[in-house]
């Protein structure tokens, strides 16, 4: 089992894009976590469904087992469709060759 923790430092309110701000600090001892892996601490963390978290930036220091950790969290997901960018697949570059 691989140790990670994950502890809440900031959290801000932002009422006309309907999401919360969460800043948090990450501690772990291999390699720094995906984004998954953030998506479902941060998740638990706040009693949310990992639907609705997006993750901003992971910032890590070179040699040091911690990272800073921006995230967003969504009052629902349309909300988070409408906001958030949207992922391009690599299947849809591959059929246009």
């Amino acid at each position: 089992m691989i140790f990670i923790q994950l502890n809440v430092t900031n959290k801000k309110e932002e009422p006309l894009l309907a999401r919360t701000i969460v800043t948090a600090t990450l501690e772990f001892e291999k390699a720094t976590p995906s984004y998954a892996e953030v998506t479902s601490l941060l998740a638990t963390s706040l009693k949310s469904d990992e639907k609705l978290v997006a993750i901003r930036h992971i910032y890590n220091s070179f040699g040091d087992k911690k990272a800073e950790v921006i995230a967003y969290v969504y009052s629902d997901e349309a909300k988070k469709q409408l906001i958030e960018p949207k992922i391009k697949e690599k299947a849809a570059k591959a059929e246009k060759k």
